[in-house]
């Protein structure tokens, strides 16, 4: 008898699923992960694939970053070099590329997986409302800003991947404790410092967000600049490696002509901003800060306030420094709604849930406003209804 009782008992035990931590992937299961990151990646694949029915916009990021890598002398190894071949991870991507433009944009499908399926781990782990993480994630992608950016413009995509996927480990090192976290954060942050000049941007927004998260351990003197240090030093390693190595043997932090050029890029950067806020349509990139304002008088998280508020002026001075290529887009409403979600407490009251819903859609309409003000993004949109007619006949 006792054998006959024991037997179903067992099975039950071992169909059992553990319950649900803050710490687990999501999906749980890889399978099931990879499923996602393809079903993510799909339709800006086929994007890509389409657009080569037609002829690729000229002004495209993309096409000045295959215009540097074959303007790269290959055959030299000394300190200024190094300095010279920056950005290195999209440089090194590019080189070993051998399928051009399309290889490039299909890059960027494929990062925009891993990155939409990473936003949707922070949600889950972080008990973000489903409604909410829904509509927040269509207002991040489902959007011509985001699919610009992700197929024209690879090394800024793979900075604010990087940057992404810093953030899944930044909440579980302050808000956690997560010590590995904390390291994996920083490294992918250097990644994406090393990806594009505006990773340098993500790399010290993620240090100045720190300290506005909960931490989950017990206070302590220092710990908040204790934390902003384990996250920041791999990028300050990496630069001051290489400043270190031209101050040594060229007498220069950075190549002479790079330095002299973002100089004197300042005034036309400063008259382009003036001239762009000086439009009602150019206060649209000024829409996510309200936006985050908004939302934080919602749950009642008034540090997040300052937050956004210092990376909307950042942006802003490394758009005088030159750090985005003239063709980008997208940039400011991607950031602003990955720190969005970041910063967004876990589930409140139905109303606020529900508050906060509002706000989420409303960016959805900011999205593709900002998209139809940009004329950039208009003839790449155009680009693609062009190659679809050609493709139907």
């Amino acid at each position: 008898m006792s054998s006959t009782t024991e037997a179903p008992m067992v099975r039950d035990r071992s169909s059992r699923r553990a319950p649900r931590t803050r710490h687990d992937p999501f999906p749980r299961f890889p399978v099931q992960r990879w499923m996602l990151r393809l079903g993510l990646m799909a339709p800006l694949i086929a994007i890509a694939l389409l657009l080569e029915l037609v002829p690729y916009p000229e002004s495209a990021p993309n096409a000045d970053l295959l215009v540097d890598v074959a303007a790269i002398d290959w055959t030299r190894g000394d300190a200024e070099w190094l300095a010279l071949l920056y950005p290195h991870t999209s440089i090194l991507i590019a080189a070993s590329n051998p399928f051009g433009r399309l290889g490039l944009s299909i890059i960027g499908a494929i990062a925009a997986g891993f990155l939409l399926q990473k936003v949707a781990e922070i949600i889950a782990q972080r008990a973000i409302p489903r409604s909410t993480g829904i509509i927040l994630i269509i207002a991040l992608a489902a959007n011509p800003l985001f699919a610009y950016f992700a197929l024209e413009n690879l090394p800024g995509f793979l900075a604010i991947t990087f940057f992404g996927l810093a953030l899944a480990d930044l909440v579980r090192f302050v808000n956690w404790g997560s010590t590995e976290s904390g390291f994996r954060a920083g490294i992918l942050l250097m990644i994406a410092a090393l990806s594009d000049p505006s990773g340098i941007l993500y790399a010290l927004v993620a240090v100045l967000a720190s300290p506005f998260l909960r931490h989950g351990r017990p206070s302590a003197p220092g710990l908040r600049a204790a934390n902003m240090l384990v996250i920041g030093f791999p990028t300050l390693g990496a630069f001051a490696t290489i400043i270190f190595l031209n101050m040594l043997f060229f007498g220069t932090p950075w190549p002479q002509e790079d330095v002299a050029s973002i100089i004197a890029s300042i005034p036309a950067g400063l008259a382009g901003l003036q001239a762009l806020y000086s439009t009602p349509t150019g206060w649209l990139i000024a829409a996510p800060v309200l936006s985050s304002w908004l939302v934080a008088a919602i749950v009642r998280r008034p540090a997040a306030i300052p937050v956004s508020t210092i990376v909307f002026l950042l942006l802003n001075v490394a758009f005088l420094l030159g750090a985005f290529h003239p063709g980008a887009a997208g940039v400011t409403f991607t950031l602003l709604t990955l720190l969005a979600i970041t910063l967004i407490p876990g589930a409140r009251t139905p109303v606020t849930n529900a508050l906060v819903d509002l706000v989420a859609v409303l960016q959805i309409a900011i999205a593709w406003a900002a998209a139809l003000d940009r004329e950039i993004v208009l003839a790449w949109m155009q680009s693609v209804a062009d190659a679809w007619v050609v493709f139907v006949g």
